[in-house]
């Protein structure tokens, strides 16, 4: 169920020491079962093997939960109304150039020609397998990149593509 949340939020205070303590303690508990990976090579007993990779196992997770409860509420708090400023001050949809519009448009449909050619007509493009496959990952990151430099306003047109009753409606060109 989506909730609309106001745009203006009341900012939190820093919660300081504890938020950096507990995203440490976070940021640590991805690396204990490596740790426990490449310590247990220099271990000599298969049993002392065991016990050292389960202690890395098993603290993971629990490092995990201890660093939620370190970070608190007002940790959550404080995490929530960053990712809210970031959208709103950055991520947040806004009107685009028409220069930027065009590039971005070319970068939507120029990826469609290397693909068609590699397709369709590989005697024209003999080049190496590799070189293929970097030909159209590199076209496929062009078309997604498109797509982010049209605006938010394109994904509305690409949306409407797939909504029967959509109708296109132009507005009257002001001077």
């Amino acid at each position: 169920m989506f909730i609309h949340r106001p745009t203006e939020m009341k900012r939190p205070e820093n919660p300081g020491f504890r938020f950096y303590v507990g995203l440490g303690i976070f940021i640590a508990s991805f690396f204990m079962l490596p740790s426990g990976l490449i310590l247990r090579e220099f271990i000599a007993g298969s049993f002392l093997k065991g016990v050292v990779l389960g202690v890395f196992w098993i603290s993971a997770p629990l490092m995990k939960i201890g660093s939620i409860a370190i970070l608190g509420k007002t940790s959550y708090a404080w995490i929530n109304y960053q990712l809210h400023y970031f959208y709103h001050k950055v991520a947040k949809p806004h009107q685009i150039t028409p220069l930027r519009y065009n590039i971005g448009l070319v970068m939507f449909v120029l990826p469609f020609l290397p693909n068609y050619m590699i397709s369709f007509m590989p005697h024209l493009v003999p080049i190496a397998l590799s070189t293929r496959y970097i030909i159209i990952i590199a076209s496929d990151a062009m078309f997604l990149a498109s797509l982010f430099v049209l605006g938010g306003d394109f994904w509305d047109k690409l949306r409407a593509l797939f909504v029967y009753k959509a109708k296109a409606r132009f507005e009257p060109e002001s001077e």
